[in-house]
């Protein structure tokens, strides 16, 4: 299995439920909130933008958004989001972004490289971003940090998997920009069960006990 989200029908035919869960996450709109201070005046790629949790922040500030992702389904729901007319979506998977070189000023990625498990497809698509950013841009990544009730419930704790991926981003020339202590905040524990349940299957599922799930965030950044 090279990409989770090619084989995940949480991804495509269930993909209410993943946008639910994608609405949950960060509850307090700490990342949103911090996004939007890079967004101001500038050419964005949300790379794996799904229903686009991000979309309706960024592209009002932006001189122009480009929304890419592997499902048709999440790039419509997107796309029904949005209120600027040079707005662009496109579908397609980031190991070859049809973007022409150096013609981004940010991209920001969510909770997507970590999806890719062969290493040397996660390489090929990091390379990708790379290759589009202009110079003196800048890659944002949003990603799980460790140590969260959210790591646990994923079995996460007990091993390194989080860590060695973290680890990885920081080999890439990534520093640290940013962590929050946030949390999942869903309308009732049956929707969080079930979102959880589509994503993750029953047995994580069943660890949900309440609709707050506490969350810790870190934004990785490079700059070209």
């Amino acid at each position: 299995m090279k990409n989770l989200l090619k084989n995940s029908k949480a991804y495509y035919e269930n993909n209410d439920y993943y946008e639910i869960f994608s609405a949950a996450e960060d509850g307090e709109n700490k990342v949103t909130n911090y996004l939007k201070e890079f967004a101001v005046n500038k050419i964005i790629l949300d790379a794996g933008c799904g229903t686009g949790k991000f979309l309706s922040s960024l592209e009002l500030l932006s001189n122009k958004y480009v929304g890419i992702d592997l499902s048709g389904d999440q790039l419509k729901k997107a796309k029904g989001k949005s209120k600027k007319a040079n707005s662009v979506f496109i579908k397609s998977d980031l190991s070859n972004i049809p973007i022409e070189s150096n013609s981004v000023d940010l991209i920001i990625s969510a909770w997507v490289l970590g999806t890719i498990i062969d290493i040397d497809e996660r390489n090929k698509c990091l390379n990708e971003l790379k290759r589009i950013l202009k110079p003196g841009g800048q890659i944002l990544l949003v990603e799980n940090d460790e140590g969260s009730e959210f790591e646990e419930i994923r079995n996460r704790n007990n091993d390194n998997r989080t860590r060695d991926y973290n680890n990885w981003i920081l080999s890439n020339n990534f520093i640290i920009n940013k962590k929050f202590n946030t949390y999942f905040l869903f309308n009732s524990i049956q929707e969080a069960k079930r979102s959880f349940e589509v994503i993750y299957g029953k047995t994580i599922a069943n660890k949900i006990k309440v609709k707050s799930i506490q969350h810790n965030i870190v934004i990785y950044s490079y700059q070209k």
